[in-house]
């Protein structure tokens, strides 16, 4: 048995990505068998990148492979793309030299090597228009996690000072809360009448429990100008995510059909399905089925077997920002009037947990995403009835309404044949035939042999 891995490509090339430079190794195999290796380095300014292409084509190089190192592949490949047949980026964890083994030419030949026989596993690339929209959702979900932050801070802040809004408020970023926060940082003195101004009539908290939440110690100059800060930090991370969202309405407006199709699944809000495209994507030909894209979100369970032994069956790491919008996306789901989602939630539950029961969820969604996005179809699972619930829900509900129904006429004095005559009323067909062709008449009572 030949052991010896099988030439893919004839001429590829390896590039071992660093910050300031790169080291590039071509490899290509002549008529006789033997193999010809050139090397070079080049900067990672964008004159020698494209110094780097150049050179390349004239080796004959179309394919190229790297890896995903930190941000430092983006510039390497947004030159080489239009000119390369492929531009192959791998996570580093499939290409590891072993330790006291490597440097930054074993590491481009290495890579190279592993290319040219079909050894390396792609990651997924999307165009150019999910990529700049994917850092704008990216850049969008830091600046609410600062904000959070901050207003969290704020919170924490006026507790120690013996506010205790939290306590009154189910949401103290709503109006009522930030009213009353406002008072108490602008330095004046206010009355119990100033702050129950503050308060709308829809509050529901009780308005004795909100004074008494306001009558925390005098806040000196400086906790006070600390606080303002804060707030106003707050204020210009509200504004700036006002911003991206318009920039990200803009980078959408090719991508209108797949947002609008999103947001037939229960749970998916406008903004959630923004974020699952930028991450997502709609180019479901690189996934080829959905078990791999689910396997891609960091939604599918792990392998970690070893000696007959199963070690973990955890679900994997990858999917950084993709798995908590669907697992976000999953809780609404399970909340939503549509039932579909619920039902199965309740079902997975008893036996996994809600955190497990959850997850499996998020999964389900994102393989409802993939065929909807390979056909552009919208949400509508095989498995539902007119009113979205499970088929299989639905029989078992069905079968105990109809054996309670019969046990109830049974009760009344009915003969079993006087119930299966009142039910073959309800069909076109009253003879019943089994699997060899015996027939039994509900309304004659007759049986017929076949």
């Amino acid at each position: 048995m030949n052991n010896v891995a099988q030439t893919v490509l004839l001429i590829a090339g390896g590039l071992d990505v660093h910050k300031s430079f790169v080291v590039v190794v071509i490899k290509s195999t002549n008529e006789d068998g033997t193999v010809k290796t050139v090397k070079k380095r080049f900067s990672t300014f964008r004159s020698d990148l494209e110094d780097l292409r150049d050179w390349l084509l004239q080796n004959d190089c179309h394919h190229v492979c790297m890896e995903s190192t930190g941000k430092y592949w983006i510039p390497v490949y947004n030159v080489l793309e239009p000119a390369m047949k492929e531009v192959r980026v791998c996570n580093p964890k499939w290409l590891s030299l072993v330790k006291g083994e490597k440097d930054d030419n074993k590491d481009a030949a290495r890579i190279c090597d592993l290319y040219r026989n079909g050894m390396t596993k792609s990651s997924y690339i999307p165009n150019k228009q999910i990529r700049i929209l994917r850092e704008l959702t990216r850049l969008r979900q830091k600046y609410v996690q600062q904000r959070t932050s901050d207003h969290n801070r704020l919170i924490n802040c006026l507790t120690v000072s013996n506010y205790k809004l939290d306590m009154v408020f189910s949401n103290v970023r709503g109006k009522s809360a930030s009213r009353i926060v406002d008072l108490i940082l602008s330095g004046k003195p206010y009355t119990d009448e100033d702050i129950l101004k503050c308060v709308y009539s829809r509050c529901k908290a009780p308005r004795e429990d909100i004074l008494r939440a306001c009558h925390g110690f005098e806040l000196d100059k400086f906790q006070r100008q600390k606080l303002q800060i804060i707030q106003s930090n707050i204020n210009n991370l509200t504004k700036e995510i006002e911003k991206l969202d318009q920039l990200i309405m803009e980078a959408c407006e090719d991508h209108k059909e797949y947002v609008r199709l999103l947001m037939t699944i229960p749970g998916i809000s406008e903004i959630s399905a923004r974020k699952l495209l930028a991450e997502f994507g709609t180019e479901m030909d690189q996934f080829g089925k959905a078990s791999r894209a689910a396997k891609w979100a960091g939604l599918a369970p792990g392998s970690d077997e070893s000696a007959g032994k199963i070690h973990s069956r955890h679900i994997t790491k990858g999917g950084k920002y993709l798995k908590p919008v669907l697992i976000e996306a999953a809780w609404a789901a399970v909340r939503s009037k549509n039932p579909y989602y619920r039902c199965k939630f309740e079902v997975l539950s008893l036996r996994l947990g809600k955190k497990r029961a959850i997850v499996a969820i998020g999964r389900k969604m994102i393989v409802s995403i993939f065929h909807m996005f390979l056909n552009m179809e919208e949400w509508y699972p095989k498995d539902c009835d007119d009113f979205f619930v499970p088929r299989g829900l639905s029989v078992k509900k069905e079968t105990r309404i109809l054996n309670k129904t019969v046990n109830t006429l049974k009760a009344m004095g009915m003969t079993d044949h006087q119930i299966l005559k009142t039910i073959a009323q309800g069909f076109e067909d009253s003879e019943i035939s089994d699997e060899e062709g015996n027939t039994y008449d509900l309304i004659t009572g007759e049986y017929i042999a076949a």
